[in-house]
């Protein structure tokens, strides 16, 4: 019965602490820091330099314009086919609605006709007594 992993009642700390600090992390060195601004610079000289190259060999303006046209193109062909997708759901709805009001009103008949062949019309004078009787 008695596990390792269990401990007597006694041994349990009574107090915790749930919102402790948390422990400060190390400071970063020095020649790390200079390496990551070294790097940093670098990365950033070599990309506007990139930047700067690559008008001369490709028109930004022309590639960008047709970026754009592009873009809009899709749009519209992302817009048109939603309309047409909801088109396609509207007449699958309404077809649904038809058919759904064909068979109900199918029931319906049929359950008026065997309800109308099933019971004998009563006489009045029953109608008349059976009201009067359920009033008392």
């Amino acid at each position: 019965m008695n596990s390792p992993n269990l401990r007597p009642l006694s041994a349990v700390p009574k107090t915790r602490r749930v919102f402790s600090k948390r422990q400060r992390s190390r400071a970063v060195s020095v020649g790390r820091q200079m390496l990551e601004g070294v790097l940093l610079l670098a990365l950033g000289s070599g990309l506007l330099a990139f930047l700067s190259w690559l008008p001369q060999k490709v028109d930004a303006m022309v590639v960008v314009s047709e970026a754009i046209a592009d873009l809009i193109r899709g749009l519209g062909q992302l817009l048109e086919a939603l309309l047409g997708l909801a088109a396609v759901i509207l007449i699958a709805m309404l077809l649904l609605a038809g058919l759904l009001a064909l068979v109900s009103g199918v029931f319906r008949l049929v359950k008026s006709f065997t309800r109308l062949i099933s019971s004998e019309r009563p006489k009045p004078s029953q109608i008349i007594h059976r009201r009067s009787r359920s009033r008392r």
